[in-house]
């Protein structure tokens, strides 16, 4: 793991300042810029800091999936947002919503859904994937935060991605048939995220108020229902069967019509297009 001077051609201070936030990291290689970042939030680290990583070798998913991220393919960043004072179902999708806009402002033109809970799609394919994660505080401070792990494929890798995604997996710059500013996506990214976070109740980085409402705001599943995906097409769901996807609750559960016409809310576990 080396610690980098300079990140896409900018010394890494000017990318803190830029950005506005309390701190920055760029890597050449490390296991998970989630595990990084939780690492430093124990150390005291303010809301909204980023680490990013040129390649990981433990990247990770939901479910402990392997996250294929290697050098000069993608941006592997994590950010540490509020963490919110009950359990949220929610944040993924919030996250993949900034994550969602920030790719449609780097590569215009691409439309970008979002397969729930915490996939971002083009045509179908996943071109990005989220994973929230509590991060331990202090002794004086048991939760320091919320590390947002975002994975976006940029490019494709040397050599196509690995057999068992090829053909359910797509890079940016595939789809938009264009060169894509990794320095412009994680721009956006963060902004989204800032803004995101506020629209449920957030006052910002380093304010002391509850960031996050009970469900989700009008606006942010509005917008949410917009980008669904899954919305009307039969899916398969890992807690609650098989049925037909009738959009997102405003807790965030993915809303699920069985077969009798009953429906249910699914808030866990894996859920596929049939």
């Amino acid at each position: 793991m080396t610690l980098l001077t300079h990140w896409e051609g900018e010394p890494v201070s000017v990318w803190t300042e830029r950005w506005r936030v309390p701190l920055f990291e760029a890597h050449d290689e490390v296991g998970s810029t989630s595990d990084r970042l939780k690492e430093i939030a124990g150390q005291g680290a303010g809301l909204f800091s980023v680490v990013i990583s040129e390649a990981q070798t433990a990247g990770r998913g939901r479910r402990s999936a392997t996250w294929h991220s290697p050098a000069e393919s993608g941006l592997w960043l994590s950010v540490l947002l509020p963490a919110p004072s009950r359990s949220v179902a929610y944040l993924p999708l919030i996250v993949g919503l900034a994550t969602a806009r920030a790719i449609e402002q780097a590569a215009p033109g691409i439309n970008a859904g979002i397969e729930w809970p915490n996939d971002v799609v083009i045509a179908g394919a996943k071109v990005a994937g989220v994973l929230c994660e509590a991060a331990g505080g202090g002794p004086m401070q048991p939760v320091a935060g919320v590390v947002a792990g975002i994975g976006v494929n940029v490019r494709t890798p040397v050599g196509g991605f690995p057999q068992d995604i090829s053909g359910r997996a797509i890079s940016l710059e595939g789809a938009a048939e264009a060169r894509v500013s990794r320095s412009a996506l994680a721009s956006a990214i963060l902004t989204e995220l800032v803004r995101v976070t506020k629209s449920e109740g957030s006052a910002g980085a380093g304010v002391a108020v509850e960031p996050y409402g009970r469900t989700l705001s009008q606006p942010t599943l509005e917008a949410l229902k917009g980008r669904d995906v899954l919305s009307n097409r039969r899916v398969y769901s890992e807690q609650e069967g098989a049925g037909v996807a009738r959009g997102i609750l405003e807790s965030g559960a993915l809303l699920l019509e069985r077969e009798d016409g009953s429906r249910v809310g699914v808030v866990a576990g894996s859920v596929r297009p049939e």
